[in-house]
């Protein structure tokens, strides 16, 4: 633990930010308490410069100004006027926009308040004068001007001494990770990963990206970064929340995500939908951001018809060799989920849709690049067999990607049986070891007690151990996914169930809040729920083809980590040669 700093550089600083920053470093620098530091935050329609939270302390709001005594003409309660005409807001009173803005965002929330309905930690907000003194205040008769609680000031000739407890007070509070990700979700929404009512307590349990996360996300300077990881590790919310830092920072940027399915595309779109409000708030340009499969935006770049009945062949080839030759740089960035799933043909349609771009680079050195950012997991890829070469792409990915091992979702029990699985086959245990630099130190986030259970017998079964799971164990609808492995078998499971259960089920590759859903393993990524039903996993056999078997046990692996709660591997018989025999083993 430690003073996490976000975004961790920033070149477009003044020389008194930097100063202010390098003392908020030097002072933390021993403190082993969680605390978060954010650089020109932008909170909804607001520009502070700082925002501290201290787990110990509370929050301090900090607004920077450099102004000399010579360059000020007068100053009111409400405005400042410059020797060279120009007009500002008076620090303080602009302070305490802040605070008030901040303090009504953190009383909306029922986790941080206490018995009394009042905060449980204290805010802050202090104006620091990096170049005005003490003396210049008080010569000038500027201190009922600035004696506008509850913001406070701090001069330049106590920068030098300055404590934690000056940005502070004496006080103490106790907040607890929770309460900082709590915190840190509603200052910047685009951080929280979940949220689910605590049927205890009626208060909502909320999940943020951690630091690691965070600051992966809000990486300065920009160029291209890679990150992968665990199921369930946030990697989409990460994407996500990187395309809305860069629209807040660049107003005139077009950005396009890019995925493989439509399933997953509609899922970052309704995410986005979801943020709409705050991005207003935050002038972030939404239309600016559009999302795409990555056939959408093949064909829209070779403004071409789709042929009458067209082969997987024209999909995966065809289509992007044209689209390849006829690509122009569009857009300023792009963002790839499910990168793993992508040609490199593919791979090289995106990389020549995108900008180049000259930047300073974290040695200050001024270099060219594109803005690419890849999220994915190499052990979901089944797709595209081959690992991508980024070398041979022009990419450099070395101190440019990231491995993320925290799981937010995916049971600790799911996640285990799933790698379990894939290790039973000897390249694919390699892949594992590889990838994930070995697997003793996946973190769970996850409390709940999942739990996995073999189910036998034909449809049927199905039918009634849904019965059960909506009447006995009080799941709604939308809380259950099930998974066949072809549409065929999809419409055979759904002509098998009870009409009641029938009117709260769609056979989709959208989910939505009212109905059960049933999709194929192939359109499950990106989907989560708390119950997931894995169908008829007997069809799931060793292949003599090491691609095509590596292909279906990736496929089951997909399954295996949709579910946070309850995970169900369903065969009409476990004691034929299948996956599903391995599967029952391993539990």
């Amino acid at each position: 633990m430690a003073l996490n700093i976000i975004p961790h550089d920033d070149f477009q600083l003044t020389d008194g930010e930097k100063r202010m920053l390098n003392k908020i470093k030097r002072i933390y620098e021993t403190t082993e308490r969680e605390c978060y530091l954010y650089v020109q935050p932008r909170i909804r329609n607001l520009n502070p410069d700082y925002i501290l939270v201290d787990s110990l302390k509370g929050v301090c709001i900090i607004e920077i100004k450099d102004w000399s005594i010579e360059y000020l003409e007068r100053v009111t309660r409400r405005e400042a006027f410059a020797r060279d005409g120009n007009k500002y807001d008076n620090p303080i009173f602009k302070a305490n926009k802040y605070y008030n803005l901040v303090k009504g965002v953190f009383l909306s929330e029922d986790n941080l308040l206490n018995d009394m309905g009042e905060l449980k930690f204290k805010l802050y907000s202090k104006v620091v004068f990096t170049n005005l003194s003490s003396f210049d205040i008080e010569s000038n008769n500027f201190l009922d001007i600035l004696y506008q609680p509850p913001s406070e000031y701090i001069t330049s000739d106590s920068i030098q001494s300055l404590k934690i407890d000056e940005l502070f007070n004496i006080e103490t509070c106790n907040l607890e990770n929770s309460d900082l990700q709590v915190i840190r979700s509603l200052l910047f929404p685009e951080v929280k990963v979940s949220e689910k009512l605590n049927e205890d307590n009626g208060l909502r349990i909320i999940k943020a990206l951690d630091a690691k996360q965070e600051k992966f996300a809000k990486k300065i300077p920009y160029g291209h970064y890679m990150i992968t990881g665990v199921p369930g590790s946030g990697k989409t919310v990460i994407l996500i929340t990187r395309a809305l830092y860069l629209a807040e920072r660049n107003p005139d940027w077009k950005i396009r995500i890019v995925t493989y399915n439509k399933a997953l595309s509609q899922k970052i779109e309704l995410r986005l939908k979801q943020l709409e409000e705050e991005c207003t708030f935050m002038n972030i340009h939404l239309e600016n951001i559009s999302v795409a499969t990555f056939h959408k935006t093949a064909l829209d770049i070779a403004n071409i018809r789709v042929p009458k009945n067209p082969s997987k062949e024209w999909w995966d080839t065809t289509l992007p060799s044209i689209a390849l030759e006829r690509a122009v740089p569009t857009f300023d960035a792009i963002l790839i989920d499910e990168y793993q799933d992508f040609y490199e043909d593919w791979l090289k349609v995106c990389i020549k849709i995108c900008k180049n771009y000259s930047y300073k680079n974290s040695k200050n050195e001024q270099v060219e690049g594109i803005n690419l950012f890849l999220a994915g997991d190499r052990l979901q890829s089944i797709y595209n067999p081959k690992e991508t070469s980024w070398k041979s792409l022009g990419i450099d990915m070395r101190g440019r990607s990231e491995l993320l091992k925290k799981t937010y979702r995916t049971g600790k029990n799911h996640i285990n049986l799933a790698l379990d699985f894939l290790m039973l086959e000897p390249s694919l245990k390699k892949e594992v070891e590889n990838f994930y630099e070995g697997r003793t130190d996946i973190d769970n986030e996850s409390n709940v007690n999942n739990e996995v259970k073999c189910l036998e017998g034909n449809l049927n079964s199905i039918n009634m151990l849904i019965r059960d799971l909506l009447s006995k164990c009080g799941y709604k609808p939308n809380n259950i996914i099930i998974l066949c492995k072809t549409h065929k078998a999809c419409e055979e499971l759904y002509s098998h169930l009870d009409s009641s259960i029938k009117n709260i089920t769609q056979i989709t590759k959208e989910p939505d809040d009212k109905h059960i859903l049933i999709t194929t393993y192939h359109s499950a990524k990106g989907l989560e729920a708390p119950v997931c039903i894995l169908t008829d996993a007997s069809r799931f056999k060793e292949k003599l083809v090491k691609d095509d078997d590596t292909r279906e046990r990736k496929l089951l692996y997909v399954g295996m980590t949709r579910a946070s709660e309850r995970l169900y591997i369903h065969a009409k018989s476990f004691s034929i040669d299948s996956f599903a025999k391995q599967l029952q083993r391993l539990i």
